[in-house]
């Protein structure tokens, strides 16, 4: 049942930013679009994760819409839907561009849930811990560390980087299982 709430969740989300953008607040949108996107769950599965997400409080409805119920991702939903992105980053296998993405903070103490929770999610992600707080992946992650920063107002301590290179760097690529 996880799988399925974590499906719609990623499908509210993704479809959130891409159908949604910048009008309005940029939350709200119609739930019957996103149920049409999810693949090989039955009608009774999708109702009865619908129900759990409410009971969850990881999304609610605003108003029906001509025939459709109109949902929005809560602050803990837009967290979940980024857990899920994060535990699908370590599975990423795809053709490796040759550029490192690093990911450097230096957050303080007063943001320390925020730090917490980041390193939390790039090690969760797979990241290669370089030091401390600096973290290098070989793929695309730009969109995920921009919600999540995002998401726990910590933008001004974070810094993204595309490397072509790092010295020592057969070590991380092994560790990617790059040749």
């Amino acid at each position: 049942m996880r799988e399925i709430l974590d499906e719609i969740l990623w499908s509210i989300y993704y479809q959130t930013e891409q159908k949604v953008g910048a009008r309005g607040d940029g939350r709200f949108f119609i739930l019957n679009e996103v149920l049409r996107d999810v693949h090989n769950f039955t009608s009774k599965q999708l109702n009865s994760a619908v129900y759990d997400l409410k009971r969850q409080k990881l999304i609610e409805n605003k108003k029906s819409y001509e025939g459709s119920i109109l949902v929005s991702l809560t602050e803990r939903g837009f967290l979940r839907a980024i857990n899920f992105r994060f535990r699908r980053l370590s599975n990423k296998k795809e053709k490796w561009d040759g550029k490192w993405r690093m990911v450097a903070f230096d957050i303080p103490n007063k943001c320390r849930k925020g730090r917490n929770a980041l390193n939390y999610r790039l090690k969760m992600g797979g990241f290669y811990e370089l030091q401390e707080s600096i973290f290098l992946y070989p793929y695309d992650c730009k969109k995920e560390i921009d919600d999540f920063v995002k998401l726990f107002k910590i933008e001004k301590y974070v810094r993204f980087g595309l490397l072509d290179f790092i010295d020592n760097q057969d070590k991380v690529k092994f560790r990617f299982g790059i040749s």
